[in-house]
């Protein structure tokens, strides 16, 4: 045995999971492929910047599964407050309709169009979720056809669920989010010094009584009546009582040839996750002082000066600016489509920030096939993915963004990762 317990993947919920089970005096081995920690929520140092990968926002702060899930290891988040959100709407920035006295005054839709919203709002807070979880947020709620009201639905759907395709969203999921957002006193937070300090806690917590291996790329898990008997890596069989598995769902059915239920493997290799654009613009004199998240309309961005919110993300007297463009995977397999795209999303930048490119120090810009593991859509619910024991295999355990746990990206993978800890320790017991 090389540990009592082998985690594969040091993203968000790989390194929840095995720095919860570190915290519990187990010998933790974590595996990780590349050279960093952090998963899809790594950061990147350059020239005193400090960046992130997209627009990564901690929801409801301290009453977040995030802070939850780092309160495990006796670890306090030290969050930074952004300012209020705001829409880029006909040339100018206007409160983002959050609630309802912004919600009567926003300018985007008329009397008429917000009374069919409220009522359809309405409906959606006061019915039972289960209805309507496998029906689309365009077919549930009122007013589909009036291009308002649609662009309307786009933009909650995108703050809530990082999914502006209303067509294809689940209504359960955003009547979810939508009562838990009214619900929380607290709403989005940025950790001080980035994700790099939430990668940094958990990886130090791992390293009291493990270790994290870093370019260890996983062949194979070998199983064999109902039981992980090993992990190849390199030319090593690594052993351990339990193995997690905190990699993309999507990638399972590779890694484990045989032992899997073929219900579960088809389960895994189906989910479609978000993907988009991410441009990152690190400027050599601020351009804005806009410290809260704020979308546009067509096409709909979601954005953030981050040095604002955490002036240590960026040298004094620069700026460091990322706007994220929420993408179909169809798009992102279209290079024509996709280039035409970012020129849109560019266009966008220039239209909010004139002159905004003559300041850039460096940029970056992403195409991401996965940001977060999967899309909140029909058939992709909470009920409708994978949970943290893998059924047929006594000593496996999943973890991460594509596991069944309520709430988007980061949400759930710190959510699972602790329930992934927790059915590990029921094991090994």
């Amino acid at each position: 045995m090389v540990a009592d317990v082998i985690v594969i993947g040091a993203g968000w919920g790989g390194l929840t999971t095995a720095a919860i089970l570190a915290h519990a005096g187990l010998e933790v081995k974590v595996l990780e492929a590349t050279g960093h920690v952090g998963g899809r929520a790594a950061c990147d140092r350059k020239d005193g910047f400090l960046v992130d990968y997209g627009v990564h926002i901690i929801t409801y702060e301290r009453a977040g599964s995030a802070a939850a899930a780092l309160r495990q290891i006796g670890y306090d988040i030290d969050f930074v407050s952004y300012g209020k959100p705001l829409l880029f709407f006909e040339g100018q920035f206007i409160p983002l309709p959050t609630g309802a006295g912004s919600f009567l005054q926003t300018p985007i839709v008329s009397w008429t169009d917000k009374l069919i919203i409220a009522h359809g709002l309405r409906r959606l807070l006061f019915s039972r979720v289960g209805r309507f979880t496998d029906t689309p947020i365009e077919q549930f709620m009122p007013g589909a056809g009036r291009e308002a009201i649609e662009e309307f639905y786009r933009i909650l759907a995108t703050s809530g669920l990082a999914i502006p395709t209303i067509e294809i969203a689940s209504a359960g999921s955003f009547a979810k989010f939508l009562r838990r957002a009214l619900l929380s006193r607290e709403k989005v937070a940025y950790p001080r010094g980035g994700m790099l300090q939430i990668n940094n806690a958990l990886s130090e917590k791992i390293m009291e009584s493990g270790e994290i291996s870093f370019n260890s790329r996983v062949k194979a898990l070998i199983v064999e009546n109902g039981k992980v008997e090993s992990v190849k890596v390199r030319e090593e069989d690594l052993r351990a009582r339990a193995v997690v598995l905190a990699i993309p769902a999507q990638n399972i059915p590779g890694l484990v040839a045989d032992g899997l239920d073929n219900e579960f493997k088809k389960k895994c290799a189906s989910l479609i996750p978000t993907a988009g654009i991410s441009i990152d613009l690190c400027l050599n004199k601020p351009v804005s002082d806009i410290d809260g998240v704020f979308l546009t309309v067509d096409p709909i961005l979601v954005c953030q000066f981050t040095s604002n919110v955490d002036p240590s993300t960026a040298p004094e007297g620069k700026q460091l600016a990322t706007f994220y463009y929420p993408l179909p995977q169809e798009v992102m397999n279209d290079k024509a489509r996709l280039k035409a795209e970012e020129d849109r999303s560019m266009a966008k930048i220039n239209d909010m920030f004139p002159g905004i490119m003559d300041h850039v120090e460096w940029e970056r810009v992403l195409r991401l096939a996965m940001i977060d593991g999967f899309e909140p859509r029909i058939g992709q619910t909470a009920k409708d993915r994978p949970g943290v024991r893998v059924q047929g295999v006594d000593n496996l355990f999943l973890s991460g963004d594509c596991v069944s746990a309520e709430g988007k990206g980061g949400d759930v993978a710190f959510a699972s990762g602790v329930e992934a800890a927790n059915a590990v320790l029921d094991f090994l017991k």
